[in-house]
């Protein structure tokens, strides 16, 4: 790595049930494509694009969602330094310590810049520029750990803050005076009338031994777990994937909590680029591009007399009348009609659907690959129906599965079709049986876009069932043993 110019960490492993039902457990916030252009993962990605300044970004995410990750890694042409899967989330403290010691040596003197995944920033010249500022700050002492304060814009309570001192360090940077939890509404409004006071965005920027010497005095125990962890990690490509024993006895700490209220070297520069943690449908209103009304419209949807609401379809059509405040989120498989500032409602929607066990808390009824597309019609507990979208020029890997047998029918277009040693070409109501565990591949050579319906058939039907032998996706296989949830693709 070179020292002169910053790694970036981004922690990918949130879950966002308060966007619910656009972010799942299967497919959480970050990965969602809430923005123009493409996800908050991708725009993050963007944010650190610039070679100047940045190396190749280290990613930090679940196990679970290091396919999605790479699919949209390769869609944003970024080739990562790292990717550590996380067998179970145990917050930032852990996830930062991970990336550290998987790509610090002694003689290393990297900084790092922390940012999470599902946030959005509308001034990405305004953070680079405070980036900028406190790498020259770490280069004059290389103790300090900063943090990037927000400029509150209203007492919010579902940030943290901080609050500075008045003495300069620099032009625009001070120590921290204190760092605040979450406050109820009064609190809040208290913390305003003192000009030092900044929102918690969860933005840190290091220099990497420094930031381990401060864990080892604060959090010693979760550098110690997560060693282990790495100890006997498993390699694969660009992905590590840390030890599920060792790695889960690491304390579940914040980073906040773990050293930056401790340290008496952390520096917080104020800055306002338009952020947004995009937290809950409320935000993602106020984050929007609103009609004369005050409406934030997406999709096939009709507001009539509605006014300071949220209404998006990726479904059905969508028709509202007559109301105000509301949001209404509509998918293929479910639709959420709430109150547009009730967050915490939508949480507990989601708790109770997890707790009655419903699949439309944990996945999709359809996905985006880099081939193309598929939607699940229907499934049970030894079978899975897809249609299958596969665009011109686009091929699925070739593959095996242990644990299942697939049935292919061509519906439209005309597939190039691999099973064993036979290479066919199929058209409309045309069809393939793929045994289990014979090799076997789909590709679309020609200009419109090949679609199938696609019948599983067996016993399980996890992603770790899907064994790339070839990828052009530079796709690779997961371990089983990484897995926490069984996400089907």
């Amino acid at each position: 790595m070179n020292s002169n110019k910053i790694t970036p960490i981004i922690l990918a492993g949130g879950a966002g049930t308060r966007l619910w039902p656009v972010s799942r457990e299967e497919t959480p916030k970050q990965f969602c494509r809430l923005l123009a252009g493409g996800s908050l993962f991708q725009a993050t990605l963007a944010r650190v694009s610039d070679e100047s300044v940045f190396s190749a970004p280290i990613i930090v995410t679940g196990a679970q969602y290091a396919s999605v990750a790479e699919q949209q890694l390769v869609e944003s042409s970024v080739t990562p330094a790292a990717i550590i899967c996380e067998p179970v989330g145990r917050d930032t403290a852990p996830a930062i310590a991970a990336a550290l010691l998987a790509s610090l040596s002694p003689a290393n003197a990297q900084n790092y810049l922390v940012l999470p995944s599902d946030h959005a920033v509308e001034d990405e010249t305004a953070l680079v520029a405070a980036v900028t500022a406190g790498a020259d700050l770490i280069r004059r002492s290389s103790a300090y750990l900063v943090t990037f304060g927000i400029k509150p814009s209203g007492p919010e309570t579902g940030f943290g803050y901080i609050q500075a001192e008045a003495r300069e360090l620099s032009p625009g940077t001070y120590p921290v005076r204190r760092f605040v939890e979450k406050p109820d509404e009064t609190q809040a409004a208290e913390l305003l009338t003192e000009a030092s006071t900044c929102w918690n965005a969860g933005i840190f920027l290091f220099n990497g031994q420094k930031m381990l010497a401060e864990m080892e005095r604060y959090s010693p125990e979760i550098l110690r777990a997560i060693e282990n962890s790495l100890m006997d990690a498993e390699q694969s490509g660009k992905k590590l994937f840390p030890a599920m024993e060792s790695f889960a006895r690491a304390p579940k700490l914040s980073i906040d909590y773990a050293v930056m209220e401790h340290t008496n070297n952390a520096v917080v520069i104020p800055v306002d680029p338009g952020w947004s943690d995009l937290g809950s449908w409320g935000a993602m209103w106020e984050h929007g591009a609103q009609d004369i009304s005050n409406n934030v419209l997406a999709g096939d949807v009709l507001a009539v007399n509605s006014t300071g609401s949220l209404i998006q379809s990726s479904g059905p059509m969508v028709a509202v009348a007559g109301v105000s405040d509301i949001v209404v989120v509509a998918n293929k498989d479910a639709v959420l009609v709430a109150h547009r500032d009730d967050a915490q409602s939508v949480k507990s929607l989601v708790e109770t659907m997890k707790a009655d066990e419903r699949c439309e808390q944990k996945r999709h009824a359809g996905e985006d690959r880099p081939w193309g597309r598929f939607d699940s019609l229907d499934r049970g507990q030894n079978h899975q129906v897809k249609r299958i979208r596969v665009d011109p020029g686009g091929q699925l890997s070739l593959q095996y599965h242990h644990h299942r047998a697939e049935h292919w029918i061509i519906i439209a277009g005309m597939a190039q079709v691999t099973i064993g040693k036979r290479v066919m070409t199929l058209g409309p109501c045309e069809q393939a049986f793929i045994p289990q565990g014979e090799v076997h591949r789909l590709e679309n050579p020609g200009d419109e876009p090949v679609e199938l319906i696609e019948v599983q058939h067996g016993d399980y039907f996890g992603e770790d069932d899907i064994v790339r032998l070839e990828d052009v996706y530079g796709r690779e296989q997961i371990p089983a043993a990484a897995h926490t949830t069984d996400i089907a693709a």
